[in-house]
């Protein structure tokens, strides 16, 4: 009797003991079932996802929002506070001079393409620039087909509003135009380090060298003959001094026919006349590594010289001789966003017979981020047979969007 109560009392504990256990061990695999599920789960999704952002969106061409281009604008403001009015083309004190729009995509494997449209009062909407780069030739070369600034010098490579003045040296503005000089057709270009130092060589063809004064109609069009196209070719040498500093030395050259006035003729009132322009750049830099974000120093200088064809026809009314002009800059980084910076400009005026001309600036310049500019310049104007005057202007700059920086 003992024992069946022992045996039974053993037993209704063993049960008892799994009827608690069960539960716990069905919990666990239910547990795990549902874990293992959710990841089977997650891992079909995923590739479900990956298999339609592969697939072709309505049936034709690939799914990328990245083909979208990137768009950006960048506003110019310019303020004229000169003690005997405006000195500005328009006349006005206070001016949008323009805002650019700039649209930036890559076309295929094989180009990437660059539009610029310019907006302002006094010439509405023009193309600034419009090109395609090439990305795959062989060779290490880099082609443009387009309008584009032209490789003359150092400044002119930069759109107006990412200088570290308000206007371009006065030597450009004189030699080159007052927004610089562009041209449309083709260029080609290499890097080379042969020296153990980067070399480059740009070639370019444009379709006519510089934009005719307005009015002038020449008797036939410059471009005519292949021989009266702009040409140009710039050599440009890149030099590590130190760790801390670098220079930069390059040569360039342009030359091709323009519309100059004349009077006496049978058709039109202008002549293909041959110009040609040879410019010397140097840029030194000076950035220290522990210091690189507060302390900075750019020194920079451009010579160009110009020749002009001599003409016999007692009719001719456009620029005669040679003429020599150039500019030294420099800045110094005062803190993180403050610069100060200084240009001297000299030059043979070419529109008053070579009569000497200069100018000196000051220019106080502040970046609140890298997506605005202020700058505040000053600028003492000695003109040919004028007295001189000065200038103080405010410039504010925004970008809106992926801007492109302007080259090194």
């Amino acid at each position: 009797m003992k024992m069946r109560v022992r045996l039974s009392w053993v037993t209704s504990t063993a049960l008892i003991a799994m009827a608690i256990a069960t539960p716990g061990r069905a919990q666990q695999d239910t547990t795990k079932r549902v874990r293992d599920s959710l990841a089977a789960d997650s891992a079909a999704l995923v590739r479900e996802l990956t298999a339609a952002s592969a697939r072709p969106a309505g049936g034709a061409g690939p799914s990328n929002a990245r083909l979208l281009p990137d768009i950006s604008a960048v506003g110019d403001l310019l303020a004229d506070f000169s003690k005997n009015g405006s000195t500005q083309e328009g006349g006005q004190r206070f001016s949008v001079r323009e805002v650019e729009l700039a649209i930036l995509a890559a076309v295929d494997p094989y180009f990437r393409g660059e539009i610029y449209l310019g907006f302002n009062d006094e010439e509405g909407v023009g193309v600034e620039q419009a090109f395609i780069v090439t990305s795959s030739l062989p060779w290490g070369l880099e082609a443009r087909a387009g309008r584009f600034l032209m490789p003359f010098g150092k400044q002119n490579l930069t759109h107006r509003h990412d200088l570290h003045t308000i206007d371009y040296p006065w030597v450009l503005q004189r030699f080159l135009g007052a927004e610089g000089l562009k041209g449309t057709g083709v260029s080609v270009s290499k890097v080379v380090a042969p020296f153990g130092f980067y070399q480059e060589l740009q070639l370019t063809a444009i379709d006519q060298f510089g934009e005719a004064e307005e009015g002038l109609e020449p008797e036939e069009p410059v471009n005519k003959r292949l021989a009266n196209l702009g040409y140009a070719a710039r050599f440009r040498n890149y030099v590590d001094l130190t760790k801390h500093a670098n220079l930069e030395i390059s040569a360039s050259v342009v030359t091709g026919k323009r519309a100059q006035p004349a009077v006496g003729l049978l058709v039109g009132n202008a002549i293909p006349v041959r110009q040609s322009l040879v410019g010397l750049d140097v840029t030194y830099r000076w950035r220290p590594l522990q210091q690189g974000l507060y302390r900075s120093f750019i020194l920079q200088g451009e010579l160009i010289r110009q020749f002009n064809e001599k003409i016999a026809d007692s009719g001719y009314l456009g620029p005669v001789g040679n003429h020599t002009g150039g500019y030294l800059f420099g800045r110094y980084q005062l803190t993180r966003r403050g610069y100060l910076g200084a240009r001297y400009d000299w030059l043979q005026d070419p529109d008053v017979g070579g009569e000497r001309f200069t100018a000196g600036s000051g220019y106080l310049e502040f970046f609140p981020s890298e997506f605005s500019k202020l700058l505040l310049g000053f600028e003492r104007v000695s003109p040919v047979g004028e007295p001189a005057y000065g200038r103080i202007l405010f410039q504010a700059t925004f970008a809106l969007g992926p801007h492109k920086p302007h080259p090194f």
